[in-house]
């Protein structure tokens, strides 16, 4: 049986994926968020066969039930796209240790989890595509954990692909500047507008596109749009310390935390 499997389904760029990836021929696409009933919904029109799965995948429960069915199903996993991640916005203390943890948990051990009980059923020619970000390419104040995380993202897929050459297993990196998903609604809340310059915004189906194209030609890093593979480029020249000056001074960032006391009453209750 070939399958695709997606994180992230229910929305944003891993439904995107679905659709983009429906006229591939698979026998099924599996498609795993939180909730059963978004999944249902945002799949209800795709073509090829789907199976859902409601899962949290910070739950070592959930992994270990995928593990089994994986086991009991014995599938040839084509297409593996770790989508499933999500970002806060915010000075450390706004943010608070838990939710920072969290972004760990999701955005780095749920994905390496995901990844390494799959990989037995991928075979040669098959792709496993991990969503990071441009944020991985630098330090990001105000949004510290997340671009660390996706850094985190960024070096374990490069590794992974190397190791995996011999099998004949590509991983590529997609890497997105800003995107028109869903992503803003959990990040930043109408309160507390942290991100207010957006360079440019780009469209998921446009992402994704060059995305499965990259994957396809094996790449190991895939970024959509001009401004985004200059920013990584730059970065790359730059010290950190003038690259986190640049985003300082273009969000205004230090204007407005200036005389904004931190607050730890969260953290020590």
């Amino acid at each position: 049986m070939r399958i695709a499997i997606i994180t992230g389904a229910s929305s944003g760029m891993g439904k995107e994926f679905c659709y983009q990836l429906d006229n591939m021929q698979f026998d099924e696409i599996w498609g795993i968020a939180l909730n059963q009933e978004k999944l249902i919904t945002a799949l209800k029109d795709l073509k090829t066969k789907t199976r859902t799965f409601a899962y949290d995948l910070t739950k070592k429960e959930n992994i270990e039930s995928l593990k089994n069915i994986l086991k009991e199903e014995n599938p040839n996993v084509e297409w593996l796209i770790n989508c499933s991640g999500f970002g806060k916005f915010g000075r450390h203390d706004e943010i608070g240790v838990e939710q920072n943890v969290s972004m760990i948990q999701l955005n780095c051990e749920a994905l390496v989890h995901l990844t390494e009980i799959v990989l037995p059923y991928i075979q040669k020619g098959g792709k496993i595509v991990q969503i990071a970000s441009v944020a991985g390419f630098q330090p990001t104040p105000y949004m510290a954990v997340y671009g660390a995380s996706k850094a985190f993202v960024v070096s374990y897929s490069r590794a992974l692909n190397y190791e995996l050459k011999d099998a004949g297993i590509s991983v590529t990196c997609v890497c997105p500047f800003w995107t028109k998903t869903n992503f803003f609604n959990r990040a930043e809340t109408q309160e507390n507008k942290v991100v207010t310059k957006f360079i440019v915004m780009y469209k998921p189906e446009d992402v994704v596109k060059k995305a499965i194209k990259d994957a396809i030609k094996r790449k190991e890093i895939s970024i959509c749009g001009f401004v985004a593979r200059t920013q990584t480029r730059l970065v790359k020249v730059f010290p950190h310390k003038t690259v986190m000056k640049i985003w300082d001074n273009q969000q205004k960032f230090r204007k407005r935390y200036k005389n904004k006391n931190y607050n730890y009453e969260q953290n020590i209750k």
